[in-house]
């Protein structure tokens, strides 16, 4: 569509998406404190990006960084109320695969649809990874346990190469080691599992 643009977020534009949209999208048990947000994109180990139409937000993302900028965690995906369910989140996606600044790709955190008690919520929680899977992720054989929630670990790539499930299992243990290491292996568990073959 025409007047689609992408833009990395100033830390300005940033705080007033956190205001008026982080607060209103994440439960506050979800929601990284603004102050964090601002202390590692200064430290080069943040970005966030809009998708704005016409000068209007659609949608946003927000990403942690490696040190070593292989890879990047999905830390923030959303789409403005009003516009859900119409593809804009795809087209955000696609958009962001061109502008993430990682040597070899990003992941996605996506509740486990077997850790909870209701039907009702382990539809929604596949629902969301199956959004994911048509745009490209990969369900890898890692999960990851974050202060009590239980993560399945998809993978977007940024390059050609493949990387067997072990590969990527290594790496979201150094990711995570890296960005939890107060609390790695304590309040942050990444573990693997088998995927049944679907």
């Amino acid at each position: 569509m025409a007047g689609e643009i992408v833009e990395k977020l100033e830390l300005d534009e940033l705080k007033r998406i956190y205001r008026d949209h982080v607060r209103e999208d994440f439960p506050r048990s979800e929601r990284r404190p603004f102050s964090s947000m601002k202390r590692m994109t200064k430290e080069g180990k943040y970005a966030c990006y809009g998708y704005y139409n016409n000068g209007s937000l659609w949608a946003y993302a927000c990403y942690i960084l490696t040190e070593n900028g292989m890879y990047a965690l999905l830390d923030y995906f959303a789409v403005v109320p009003g516009l859900r369910g119409h593809g804009v989140g795809s087209e955000f996606l696609q958009h962001l695969k061109n502008v993430v600044p990682v040597k070899c790709g990003v992941f996605l955190e996506a509740e486990s649809p077997d850790s909870t008690k209701t039907n009702e919520e382990a539809r929604l929680r596949q629902r969301r990874i199956n959004f994911y899977l048509a745009n490209g992720a990969l369900l890898t054989n890692s999960k990851c346990l974050v202060f009590g929630v239980d993560y399945n670990i998809l993978y977007i790539s940024q390059t050609d190469l493949d990387c067997s499930m072990e590969q990527l299992h290594c790496a979201v243990e150094e990711m995570y080691r890296e960005i939890y290491r107060p609390i790695y292996g304590r309040l942050c568990k990444p573990y693997a599992v088998e995927h049944e073959k679907q």
